[in-house]
């Protein structure tokens, strides 16, 4: 079953006297128990893209349906049974948390919200949450300054998960981590989604961290997906230039292969280049490349790419 489905979003913001299109015609969808990835270099629109999903930042166009709601057009009213279903787990595990509150206070205050239980009921909530993030349940009386960064985001995917919803959307949530701790997290998340049996939307720039908890992967270029599909062959028979790029970056110790960086830079959103948004950084750029921009095509079951040359 479709749990998230976005047709056509577009999110531009006024900028310089120009319109920034952060995100440009993106379609997506999450079904019941899956994890989808978006993956993609810093300023490619993923972070706006998932604010906008959940109603957090403006939309200019597109249509946001939830277990087959519109939810995009739901008035204010209603969104306070939608937030209940839906949740989000920020990047930064030290701005997210408000300084002055107790975590006791954090994890209460969407129950109080939301309307969840008499007060006992909601405190022992609060300590089951934390036991199954991997706090002690005395964070509870203690305040953000005094956790590390692995312990905060743990905080905050309790925060995130304590209303129980159906969908939660994480923005990068371990890239502000050690690389040590990241794997902790992403176990946690892991663990979490099959207890509670959500689904995910989890955005990164990392795609060797996208490729261990996803089931389909979109990768996304200058506010725009090129290449979309199931994470093993996403990573195993790349089509688009771009998604190649992003696995060069990578480093494989069990092949000795170094990363290789991407060449070039982002070009501006305020200022998409003609053709394939690609093309000036694209190895195998052609004439038609740079003028006419290249649809999302199938290449394979549930499989698709925009590049004139996939398959070539």
């Amino acid at each position: 079953m479709t749990l998230l489905s976005v047709t056509d979003l577009h999110v531009h913001y006024p900028s310089q006297g120009a319109s920034l299109r952060a995100v440009d015609g993106v379609s997506l969808d999450v079904a019941a128990g899956e994890t989808v990835g978006l993956v993609g270099e810093s300023g490619c629109g993923k972070s706006s893209l998932g604010r906008a999903v959940l109603r957090l930042g403006d939309r200019t166009s597109g249509r946001i349906l939830f277990a087959g709601e519109d939810f995009g057009a739901a008035p204010e009213g209603r969104l306070r049974a939608f937030r209940r279903r839906l949740q989000m787990i920020f990047q930064d595990p030290y701005g997210s948390l408000n300084p002055r509150h107790s975590v006791g206070d954090i994890l209460l205050a969407p129950l109080t919200v939301h309307g969840i239980g008499k007060r006992e009921e909601r405190r022992r909530r609060v300590h089951d949450m934390l036991d199954r993030v991997g706090l002690p349940r005395d964070a509870a009386h203690r305040f953000p300054h005094e956790f590390s960064g692995g312990q905060r985001q743990r905080i905050g995917i309790a925060r995130a998960l304590i209303l129980e919803p159906e969908l939660v959307v994480c923005d990068e949530p371990v890239s502000a981590l050690d690389l040590s701790i990241q794997a902790q997290i992403i176990n946690l998340l892991a663990a979490m989604k099959r207890e509670m049996n959500l689904s995910l939307l989890f955005i990164s720039h990392d795609l060797s961290v996208v490729r261990y908890v996803a089931d389909r992967v979109l990768v996304m270029y200058l506010g725009r997906v090129v290449e979309s599909g199931p994470h093993d062959r996403l990573w195993d028979h790349p089509q688009h230039p771009y998604t190649r790029a992003l696995i060069d970056a990578v480093p494989d110790p069990a092949r000795r292969r170094h990363a290789s960086p991407l060449p070039g830079d982002l070009p501006s959103a305020r200022n998409i280049p003609a053709g394939c948004r690609f093309h000036a950084r694209c190895p195998i750029a052609t004439d038609l490349c740079r003028s006419v921009d290249p649809p999302l095509r199938s290449v394979a079951p549930g499989h698709q790419t925009a590049c004139h040359h996939a398959g070539h």
